[in-house]
């Protein structure tokens, strides 16, 4: 998963969690509720999470009430059949590279475009490179990619490789997995120590010029 700029990973999800109640309409968890979702040990935690994100200017916290965590990034939810996605940087489809982080905003998607995933944690990134290109996916375009849905053989991937990242066909040859290029001109790319699917892509963008 990939962190907004400023942010650590951890904070990153958390400000998802907050976005997420309000989409849903709720009134903003309570530290109590943050970590039990995260599977912190104390509220404290939440609490020092939480007001890191204050000190950054993502949210404010009003002392005294249960519920009192005030968002105030732009509203999410657009309308109700839109959900708006955070862009978390870019992704090469082309050879793999250390993952930079930019803030790019948020991206507006249709519900319908994402199939059920809508309550999951989505993210999208900006293309770089002709790698995918065998599967329709170009250099400038958007992908939102899904986090928490499992992997398949076939899908198109968020990968994290050996420390670098890149967006390839998740492959198996002989029961070991690898990732696929889509393009003759790059080679497949085969782990010597690890891989990580951070998302499954379920949606391409692009803006016609």
């Amino acid at each position: 998963m990939f962190s907004i700029e400023g942010l650590t990973l951890r904070q990153t999800e958390i400000l998802e969690f907050l976005r997420k109640f309000r989409r849903e309409g709720k009134s903003a968890p309570t530290y109590r509720e943050i970590a039990k979702h995260f599977g912190f040990k104390s509220p404290k935690a939440a609490s020092d999470h939480v007001h890191a994100l204050e000190k950054k200017g993502y949210v404010r916290r009003h002392g005294g009430r249960s519920r009192g965590i005030e968002l105030l990034s732009p509203k999410d939810t657009l309308t109700d059949n839109t959900i708006s996605v955070p862009i978390l940087g870019n992704i090469p489809a082309g050879y793999p590279a250390e993952q930079t982080e930019h803030r790019l905003g948020t991206l507006a998607v249709d519900k319908a475009m994402l199939d059920g995933s809508t309550r999951h944690r989505l993210f999208a990134l900006l293309v770089s490179g002709e790698s995918m290109e065998g599967r329709s996916i170009h250099e400038g375009d958007w992908v939102v990619a899904d986090a928490d849905l499992p992997p398949h053989e076939g899908d198109v991937v968020v990968a994290l490789i050996d420390g670098e990242n890149t967006l390839k066909t998740l492959a198996k040859q002989e029961g070991r997995f690898f990732l696929k290029a889509e393009s003759p001109k790059y080679s497949d790319l085969i782990p010597l120590k690890e891989m990580m699917i951070q998302g499954v892509v379920r949606s391409i963008f692009r803006r016609m010029y």
